[in-house]
């Protein structure tokens, strides 16, 4: 009996060995999950500096100055400016002569700032074949300098000469203008028609009380595009009366 009971104890102990080495193995064979689980946790988080990386991207195309570009242009366009204003002021001082001139020849481009230059008047001047006159700014007004060397006679006048047609009924007004803008004959507030109505040949401006100096004739289409779209091909005209200086 007692011989059975040890035999039974010893294969109690082996049997209770053999079970904590299988304990032992699964345990480590765990372990390595856990690894596993850290070494993905490091590749997710590699990633975070290269989007942290490709962040400043943006910060470059900001920093990229396109004003700056424009800001380069608008200086060159002011020398051109500056270089219109000079020209305007060497050709005013050139005479244009007694007689015609054609009206398409004449230096400057019809504005207030750039008019066509008759030059300075020792004698009447006109300027033949001025393109017609349409509705709508700047197409309804075009203006011209002049400079009067001398006191003008009591018949001198400026002004447009025209053919009115069915096709162009509108005429063409003149004003005297300052160069600084102010107006010192009005289209409709002074000057005088030649020919009958409704066939006017041409609208003059009286000029005798004018100082010597330089002055802009504004020519215009004052009627509506209802009435005419159009003014006739008009010639410009200034006369000094050059007889009384």
């Amino acid at each position: 009996m007692i011989r059975k009971c040890a035999l039974a104890l010893g294969a109690i102990l082996l049997a209770s060995g053999c079970g904590g080495s299988s304990q032992h193995e699964s345990g480590a064979g765990r372990s390595p999950s856990v690894d596993a689980s850290t070494s993905s946790a490091s590749d997710t988080a590699s990633p975070t500096p290269e989007a942290t990386g490709s962040s400043p991207e943006p910060a470059l195309t900001t920093e990229e100055p396109v004003e700056e570009t424009s800001a380069e242009e608008t200086p060159a366009s002011d020398p051109l400016a500056s270089d219109d204003g000079e020209d305007t002021t060497d050709d005013d001082t050139e005479p244009a002569g007694d007689g015609s001139v054609d009206c398409a020849g004449l230096a400057g481009s019809g504005t207030f700032t750039d008019p066509l230059r008759l030059g300075s008047l020792d004698g009447p001047v006109t300027a033949r074949g001025c393109a017609p006159l349409t509705p709508g700014s700047p197409f309804n007004v075009r203006y011209f300098s002049f400079t009067l060397s001398g006191s003008p006679g009591s018949n001198a006048h400026a002004g447009a000469s025209f053919t009115l047609t069915q096709d162009a009924l509108g005429p063409v007004y003149p004003a005297i203008v300052q160069p600084n803008g102010w107006v010192l004959k009005h289209s409709l507030g002074s000057g005088y028609w030649t020919g009958t109505e409704p066939d006017f040949t041409g609208r003059y401006q009286q000029i005798g009380d004018l100082a010597p100096g330089t002055y802009i004739l504004r020519t215009e289409k004052l009627d509506t595009a209802l009435h005419s779209m159009t003014t006739p091909s008009y010639d410009v005209v200034v006369d000094p009366d050059s007889s009384s200086y």
